[in-house]
């Protein structure tokens, strides 16, 4: 084979495999706004967003001392769930970063009850509604 043309296979090759890398897609969580959840959390401003099938949309706004968590839950997609008792808990699907030590599991307890370990104090009609209407939640300050 002629040296320029292996010259031209090597470049053709390598700006190939270039075009390849800038092509490769980055896997970033992505939400779409009332595509993936029913329900979003602005945890500073003790505000849910409850956004039903059918319907309005909800605001359930809600200052009291024993609403909200401890300590921050990590932004991203949380999936509601119940636990071995039957309680709700958001769950962290894998897409969400966690902090380490931070569990994967947080309770949802409607405010002025008591919990043990790691919870969410919801008011208790947004706690009705998201245990029986909500999937995912989604957790964005």
């Amino acid at each position: 084979m002629p040296k320029q043309s292996l010259n031209a296979l090597f470049a053709f090759t390598a700006l190939g495999a270039a075009t390849l890398a800038a092509a490769t897609p980055t896997y970033e969580p992505l939400y779409i706004f009332d595509g993936q959840y029913t329900a979003t959390l602005q945890q500073h401003a003790h505000r849910w967003h409850l956004q039903p099938l059918r319907g309005d949309e909800v605001d359930v706004i809600d200052h009291a001392k024993d609403c909200g968590s401890r300590k921050p839950i990590p932004n991203g997609l949380w999936f509601v769930s119940q636990d071995a008792a039957g309680k709700p808990e958001l769950v962290a699907p894998s897409v969400t970063a966690l902090p380490a030590g931070f569990p994967q599991h947080v309770a949802l307890v409607a405010c002025g009850e008591k919990a043990d370990g790691d919870a969410l104090f919801v008011p208790a009609v947004a706690l009705t509604w998201i245990n029986a209407n909500v999937g995912t939640v989604l957790i964005d300050d």
